[in-house]
């Protein structure tokens, strides 16, 4: 709003007392104003072709003063001056509160007399007015904050100012208002201010905007980065994944659970995601929105809660200001028994929101930070299960047995199509026979080129894939390099530390590291 100006009357002054050498109407009132009278009105529409509804209903008394007594009734005589709203001085936007019996009147809307100006004009003079009320320095945009809790005595002005286009000053004259009134409010006092039949006019003149809560994960965390880059937490690490876990749980809240559909489904469709070639069930946004009707979003984890379990998260640790998704986790946990949603809803959140969606989220995003982080220090390990999983899957295409060199272990082909299946398995190979002929032919060929050795693990992608996940679904293999116990050999000490810097480099603190890596461990286990 502060971007767009607007127009509005003023007087040229000569002795330099405001600034610009202009003094602007104290209602910022629009130079139309000036012909508010009816027969003026009619010849004004027609010359510059606008429709009366353009024209504010009257002047301001400021303007028919001056008008009247200073310029002889020459309009003429007054200038048009361009603004900008500015909410910080109250300029055309003005913001007001609700009070009390005890602290507040109708001055906050309307204003009040000037006392310093009695010596110099009567009080009912409009130059002793101080137009200080929201609905004089708010001509544009008035934000009332709270305003279904303000006494309803207080409120009077708003009618005439929003039906007539005009109010009354407390010293009786009349001023002019061409703005919006925006007044917020939770739905309890709304609901409480609705039900009084005393309040049937102020009701009737209200146009009900219904804003829910924040539906989709990533607007939630542009909110929650936000806010946390406005704080003293700006400059803290947050591990990758916790402002989405959260935002994730806290848009789960919010939710209603669609009929023949999934609700996480659902959630992902909101937040842009097309799932029509992954989930046969799910479907578009408008049948989501359709089936959940208006009050989808209106209930559930509120910002300031989710704020508040992120400050937490921050805190949980008094060694290290920081948060990660673990903590976060645990959080949420004692964060939903507290606040005591119920148990149907506690069920829900803990069982379903928490220790399901998000708890195996969680452990997806921390088992391929680890894996990616482990798989660059895992060379040696990644060749040899290349190696022997190439002979083995050569042999057993030529039918022939495979003796083991160390152990004289001998593998004939039904041994062999074991120990290749416990390789293939983890990553989901759905042909396994045509993945081991293409893989041979891959070695034969590149052994051809390169006096028969084999090529890297990382260098054929269907081949990496089924050995990385192969390789880390071993807890055993994982434990040398990831662990953080007591290192014998220089070697692995060397790797451990290379793995933790890596995991640095993704966002995590070494603590952060070493918690995900003894969860994950434990978890495997």
């Amino acid at each position: 709003m502060e971007q767009i100006p607007f127009y509005a009357l003023a007087r040229k002054v000569s002795d330099g007392s405001y600034r610009g050498e202009y003094e602007i109407s104290p209602v910022y009132e629009s130079p139309l104003g000036l012909f508010a009278e009816q027969v003026q009105r009619k010849l004004i529409c027609e010359q510059l072709g606008i429709d009366d509804r353009h024209i504010p209903t009257l002047m301001s008394p400021w303007a028919a003063k001056r008008l009247n007594k200073e310029f002889s009734g020459d309009p003429s005589q007054f200038y048009v001056v361009k603004i900008f709203p500015s909410a910080i001085d109250q300029v055309g936007i003005a913001v007001t509160s609700a009070g009390d019996e005890s602290n507040q009147d109708v001055s906050t809307l309307v204003g009040k007399t000037d006392i310093r100006k009695l010596e110099e004009f009567s009080q009912n003079d409009s130059d002793s007015y101080l137009y200080s009320g929201a609905l004089c320095r708010g001509a544009r945009f008035v934000e009332f904050v709270e305003m279904f809790k303000a006494p309803i005595k207080t409120l009077n002005p708003l009618l005439p100012a929003l039906t007539e286009n005009f109010f009354s000053s407390t010293e009786g004259f009349t001023i002019p208002f061409n703005g919006i009134v925006m007044a917020h409010s939770n739905e309890a006092e709304w609901g409480k201010f609705r039900s009084k039949k005393e309040n049937e006019a102020f009701v009737s003149r209200t146009s009900l905007i219904k804003v829910p809560y924040c539906l989709q994960v990533s607007d939630e965390i542009r909110i929650y980065e936000k806010l946390t880059k406005a704080s003293a937490l700006a400059t803290a690490p947050c591990a990758p994944g916790t402002l989405e876990a959260l935002a994730t749980f806290a848009v789960l809240t919010r939710l209603i659970e669609p009929e023949n559909s999934n609700i996480l489904s659902k959630l992902r469709v909101y937040d842009g995601e097309n799932l029509k070639g992954t989930d046969t069930k799910a479907k578009t946004i408008h049948e989501y929105r359709e089936a959940a009707g208006v009050n989808e979003g209106m209930t559930g984890f509120d910002m300031r809660l989710a704020y508040e379990v992120l400050a937490k998260t921050f805190n949980y640790d008094p060694e290290e200001i920081g948060a990660n998704p673990i903590h976060l986790m645990h959080v949420l946990l004692e964060e939903v028994k507290q606040k005591e949603f119920g148990p149907e809803l506690e069920k829900l959140y803990i069982g379903t929101f928490i220790q399901e969606i998000m708890a195996r989220k969680i452990h997806k995003d921390i088992e391929e930070a680890i894996r990616e982080s482990y798989f660059e220090a895992s060379d040696s390990f990644g060749q040899e299960m290349l190696d022997r999983y190439a002979i083995w899957a050569e042999h057993y295409l030529d039918d022939n047995d495979f003796i083991d060199p160390d152990t004289h272990h001998i593998l004939d082909k039904s041994k062999l199509n074991e120990e290749l299946e416990k390789i293939e398995k983890p990553a989901g190979i759905a042909n396994p026979k045509d993945f081991r002929d293409e893989f041979v032919r891959h070695v034969l060929r590149y052994r051809a080129a390169n006096h028969g050795a084999n090529p890297p693990w990382k260098s054929y992608e269907k081949i990496s894939i089924v050995i990385k996940k192969n390789l880390f679904a071993r807890v055993d293999d994982l434990l040398p390099i990831i662990s953080f116990t007591l290192k014998e050999d220089g070697e692995l000490q060397k790797k451990h530390d290379d793995f933790v810097a890596r995991m640095g480099k993704r966002g995590y603190t070494p603590k952060m590291v070493r918690l995900f890596v003894d969860w994950h461990i434990t978890s495997k286990k």
